[in-house]
């Protein structure tokens, strides 16, 4: 009876311990197994963290034989290599269905490894790494894809060569935008870390997608920050109805673009229906770098990101 009593009580306290045990695993917060470390050299990092646009000498290695529809973005995908990037790059024209001469010369130097002049948007976001690492500065072979594991872009392209493609910056016409709220609510808690260097800092983040988001933004400040390649403007970002989402974040503009023009006017608390593309920004990570020195938890702090302005709706 003594011997039954005790298996008894054996069994009940595996189990007592077996569902603390369970209990502890499901309160632990889940490492996603999708995160990607992405290592950036500190002086791209500090020569591009207030630019708008990148110009690069881009090789061509493959492209979409032609855009894809509206209802699927209406861009033309370009895969290639640039030594100005280091990283492999996916160049995106915007509208690209009515930008026929510069989709031509792309494909004309599509796969020869010739390059051509080709300049835009730098965008850093890890969408499509697919898992994989990237290290600035390793050796790259041609791609035999048009959308290889990547997490840098150039997107919207603003020149191909010597042709000009700023007028693509517009909303894409029968196409269905990601929703403000969704969007949002996914940038704000994606979790993020810094891990600086002497030569190189690496960026550790989940993957996130939500690309062409349609909103309202509402200008913070009288004063827009203009420079060589575009503009910055301190922005809240709010919904189609108007209820605040974000209280500030940094809208980029390129300069020149149909959007550039239609801002650079406005004044503070000026509403502003637009469309964006989200991506990393690299003058938080610089300022997060240096304040770490005093402040050590600003590296694991959320996801540093701004928008690329890319429409504006009359």
């Amino acid at each position: 009876m003594e011997i039954r009593r005790s298996s008894n009580l054996a069994k009940i306290f595996n189990g007592i311990t077996l569902s603390i045990v369970l209990t502890v695993l499901l309160c632990l917060p889940v490492v996603s197994s999708a995160e990607v470390t992405i290592s950036l050299k500190n002086s791209f990092i500090e020569q591009y963290k207030n630019r708008a646009t990148i110009d690069t000498t881009f090789t061509v290695d493959m492209a979409h034989k032609k855009p894809n529809a509206p209802s699927k973005d209406g861009d033309l995908h370009v895969a290639g290599r640039s030594p100005e990037v280091e990283l492999p790059v996916v160049a995106e024209i915007m509208n690209a269905k009515f930008e026929k001469t510069a989709v031509d010369l792309v494909h004309e130097v599509e796969g020869t490894g010739k390059s051509i002049k080709l300049s835009g948007a730098w965008r850093l976001w890890c969408e499509h790494a697919g898992g994989t690492d990237q290290i600035q500065g390793e050796g790259l072979d041609p791609f035999e894809t048009s959308n290889p594991d990547h997490v840098f872009e150039i997107h919207p392209v603003s020149r191909v060569g010597d042709i000009s493609v700023l007028r693509s910056f517009k909303s894409i016409q029968g196409f269905k935008t990601k929703d403000a709220h969704d969007a949002f609510v996914k940038y704000e808690n994606t979790r993020f870390r810094i891990i600086p260097g002497d030569t190189t800092t690496s960026l550790v983040t989940g993957m996130v997608g939500y690309n062409y988001v349609e909103f309202m933004m509402e200008i913070l400040d009288d004063e827009q920050k203009e420079t060589e390649d575009g503009r910055f403007v301190m922005a809240a970002v709010r919904d189609l109805d108007g209820e605040l989402l974000v209280r500030k974040v940094r809208m980029v503009f390129v300069k020149d673009t149909p959007p550039d023009k239609a801002i650079k006017n406005f004044k503070k608390g000026k509403r502003v229906h637009v469309l964006g593309i989200p991506r990393i920004d690299l003058a938080l990570v610089s300022w997060r770098v240096e304040k770490s020195k005093e402040k050590p938890d600003v590296l694991n702090w959320s996801l540093p990101y701004e928008i690329i302005v890319v429409g504006v709706y009359k």
